[in-house]
């Protein structure tokens, strides 16, 4: 009994330690991937003028939260596929079978480990991303708060979206001799004052004010020879810089707790029940109305004197339709909390496809294996890709729609497993 539990010792170790750097491998591969792009779009974004490597650094990694719930269950796949394909191929497998060990001892360490990274990933999806959004908002609203979106620099020029400030001196906040024009508007419009003072009024929508003195303003046609000037003693302007600020986590859904969801989902919910409610009085109500209306006619002349009263209530009713009230946020919200479970527990059903390659022999196992991940990966992307956009398609709840996924791979490993034993 000792000697058979020191070879399932040995037996676990092995195929941890191979999982693992399977693990290691995958995760690096899928996070490059995925995010190598979105990360250079962010540091570009992130790139405020004379912000600190550190601090950008900490935003970036502010994002990183949201893109592991992906990662993980990716990675999950195709070190589970790796693992069980080079055991084959070095008929490791088929040397167990020999001993009288079962493959369930294999698939047990596999489940184990799955289940680990299951829980993982939900607390991942369920706590870093709300928490990482929190210090995201906070890191850039000190960012914010000391530096403004142009870079106030003597004798420079900015340009931020549409905007061109060109300027002279600079004492803090206090610009001297400006330039500021917009070629993107209609009329062009061109701005310039002797001396103006910038200020951050709206932490979170980043909107500036800028007070000008002794103004005056050009406006312009594309044709050059129409054109209007105002001069004015003192002019604000609000300038709105909210889509250049980056990012890196956004105020929805996908970053809230499954708790706070939940909040959401029961206020929703009453709104869903209380229109639904309506739809279908409003619908009897005319369909009523409509029957009345069909009662009173005993004649081709009474047809005709209620005909047009017939065909508005009969475009009410195809207005109505058949189709209850879909509640767009109620579906929305029951979604995302879903999701949290859904791409935890793929961990695990992703596992399970991987189970028949141990009854397969075939050279390059780790790579065949590799390369089969891609392809499940890509699959069960696009069911959940797929099943995202029809959710406010269907009346009833979207968390069905969510789970199809799962339930897709679980279904498809099991029953392979099955053929291939048999």
């Amino acid at each position: 009994m000792l000697l058979r539990r020191e070879r399932y010792s040995i037996l676990n170790y092995h195929i941890f330690r191979e999982f693992l750097l399977s693990f290691i491998v995958s995760f690096i591969f899928f996070f490059f991937i995925f995010f190598v792009n979105q990360i250079l779009l962010l540091v570009k974004k992130v790139m405020l003028k004379n912000v600190d490597i550190f601090t950008m650094l900490q935003l970036v990694m502010c994002a990183i939260p949201q893109f592991l719930q992906y990662v993980i269950p990716f990675a999950t796949l195709s070190s589970s596929s790796m693992v069980l394909g080079d055991l084959g191929a070095n008929n490791e497998l088929l040397a167990l079978r020999s001993l009288g060990i079962p493959m369930k001892k294999v698939y047990k360490v596999l489940v184990v480990l799955s289940l680990i990274l299951t829980v993982i990933t939900f607390f991942i999806s369920d706590y870093l991303m709300p928490q990482s959004q929190k210090v995201y908002k906070s890191l850039l609203n000190e960012i914010m708060q000391e530096l403004p979106t142009f870079e106030l620099n003597s004798n420079s020029t900015n340009t931020v979206g549409d905007i061109v400030l060109v300027n002279k001196d600079v004492d803090g906040n206090i610009i001297e001799d400006i330039l500021l024009f917009n070629n993107k508007a209609n009329p062009e419009q061109t701005i310039s004052a002797a001396s103006g003072k910038l200020e951050l009024i709206d932490l979170d929508r980043y909107i500036y004010r800028l007070d000008l003195e002794d103004t005056s303003l050009i406006l312009s046609e594309d044709d050059i020879a129409s054109w209007s000037l105002a001069d004015s003693k003192n002019t604000t302007l609000y300038l709105n810089f909210s889509d250049q600020i980056p990012a890196l986590t956004q105020e929805s859904p996908s970053n809230l707790s499954n708790k706070e969801l939940s909040l959401l989902i029961e206020g929703t919910k009453l709104d869903l029940i209380d229109s639904r409610e309506r739809y279908h009085e409003n619908r009897a109500l005319t369909l009523s109305s409509l029957a009345a209306l069909i009662d009173d006619v005993e004649s081709y002349d009474d047809y005709k004197a209620i005909e047009n009263n017939i065909s508005s209530k009969i475009t009410e009713l195809e207005i109505y339709g058949d189709k209850e009230p879909i509640g767009f946020y109620h579906q929305y919200y029951t979604a995302e909390w879903h999701k949290k479970y859904v791409l935890s527990f793929a961990c695990l059903c992703l596992t399970i496809v991987t189970f028949p390659l141990s009854f397969i022999k075939i050279r390059y196992g780790r790579l065949f294996g590799f390369g089969l991940s891609l392809l499940v990966a890509v699959a069960y992307w696009y069911i959940l890709f797929f099943s995202q956009l029809k959710i406010f398609d269907v009346t009833f709840s979207s968390a069905y729609l969510m789970w199809i996924c799962d339930i897709v791979m679980l279904i498809f490993g099991l029953l392979l497993l099955f053929l291939k034993r048999n």
